[in-house]
């Protein structure tokens, strides 16, 4: 099953879906934000890198409404309302809910948008470093490495589909992954999770095969893929 980008753009078009998405939890934020300050009082906000992918604006705002005064951010400006840092800024990890520090708060998912039979022997993707090793079903999921899915979690890594974990065989292309779905009950328009949501594990998952941590991984997503804020 080799992924076709063009295909892929027309299914989404067709459904009206945006394609994967870095969805950023308002509520997460403010629960790691409030209990992040409430440990430290006086300390900055950190807003550079566009808040690691999250949102410079909306940090800010959530922020603002904690009590927090200064930030650091990357022009020197004080565009957002806060004062230039001239604390310590706050601990990413508890500020995004990362490595067990708070509520995840952002997660990257996208749309199935084709399934089809697999066959025992056929190949997946480029190079066909995966085959197939029995009969199964394969979903064409989309998100690739233009959004932030580094390739090297390919055939290390799942997705969740319905709640179930459904492993990415092959390599991670520009604009899709494949990935096996077996008999699962699953449909072109159902939404994968590719990490965050009610799975942590995922995100160390995609550590571990890259050996990137948990806070460049989500930066490199919310910078790469269109964003949306969730409740």
């Amino acid at each position: 099953m080799r992924p076709r980008h063009s295909l892929g753009r027309v299914i989404a078009s067709i459904l009206g879906k945006s394609g994967p998405r870095a969805r950023v939890s308002r509520s997460a934020l403010e629960r790691n934000i409030a209990a992040a300050h409430a440990a430290a009082p006086g300390s900055a906000i950190d807003l550079r890198r566009d808040a690691c992918g999250h949102g410079a604006e909306l940090v800010a705002d959530i922020a603002r409404a904690a009590g927090v005064s200064e930030a650091l951010v990357d022009d020197g400006g004080d565009r957002f309302g806060l004062e230039l840092a001239r604390a310590e800024a706050l601990p990413l990890e508890a500020v995004y809910g990362l490595g067990g520090r708070g509520v995840p708060a952002l997660s990257f998912v996208g749309p199935v948008l084709q399934t089809k039979p697999l066959r025992a022997g056929d190949g997946v993707s480029y190079g066909y470093i995966h085959r197939a090793p029995q009969d199964t079903r394969a979903a064409l999921v989309s998100g690739g490495y233009a959004q932030g899915v580094v390739r090297a979690i390919g055939s290390h890594a799942s997705v969740r589909i319905g709640g179930r974990a459904c492993p990415i065989i092959g390599r991670v292309a520009m604009d899709v992954c494949v990935v096996d779905i077996g008999d699962a009950d699953i449909a072109v328009g159902d939404e994968a999770v590719f990490f965050g949501g009610e799975d942590p594990s995922q995100l160390a998952t995609w550590a571990g095969a890259t050996g990137w941590t948990e806070l460049e991984l989500v930066g490199v997503v919310g910078l790469s893929a269109p964003r949306e804020v969730a409740a």
